[in-house]
């Protein structure tokens, strides 16, 4: 019983540090390149840059000029879902750890994104901020994106991987079991 106790108070310690991570970043490409005006950093040159954008939809942009109440169901949503995988997360065996660690960076990733939403009203048609952007991957053929959305999208493949392979009720199980 300790030791489930124990596990699940690590989950919430990295939620915590993954939510802090990202609106550390976004709050630094903020003032460096928002409110300072920089131009964007090269990282990989050709590849991959630094700047902020802010991104008043959801993923690439999308739904960005919606209607109002659109725009609320996708926060009020959000927020369902996260407590769903919330709840999911404390409800389930401490021993599925690829589960719960994907749990735990898709939720601190949803939240993350949901903090900027709401704190910059996404919803409203006059704002001119939205959701902090700040690593281009372009070239790559994404959008600009952030520490959240890496989190998001790394839970998920997690999530998924876990489920085929290496849950204890993996589809296809390759008898390693995280």
């Amino acid at each position: 019983r300790l030791k489930a106790g124990r596990a699940l108070a690590w989950g919430v310690v990295w939620f915590v540090l993954l939510v802090f991570a990202d609106q550390f970043t976004k709050l630094a490409a903020d003032v460096y390149f928002g409110q300072k005006g920089n131009p964007p950093v090269a990282v990989i040159p050709g590849w991959v840059y630094l700047e902020i954008t802010y991104n008043r939809g959801i993923a690439y942009g999308s739904l960005k000029t919606a209607a109002e109440w659109i725009k609320i169901a996708v926060v009020v949503g959000t927020a369902l879902l996260m407590l769903l995988f919330s709840v999911l997360y404390f409800r389930m065996d401490t021993r599925r750890t690829c589960l719960r660690i994907a749990l735990i960076l898709i939720v601190a990733g949803g939240v993350g994104n949901l903090i900027d939403r709401v704190q910059y009203r996404v919803w409203e048609t006059d704002g001119m901020y939205g959701v902090r952007d700040m690593v281009n991957l372009e070239r790559f053929g994404f959008a600009v994106c952030n520490l959240a959305d890496f989190f998001i999208t790394g839970g998920a493949v997690m999530l998924v991987l876990g489920l085929l392979f290496f849950d204890r009720d993996a589809l296809f199980p390759t008898g390693k079991k995280y």
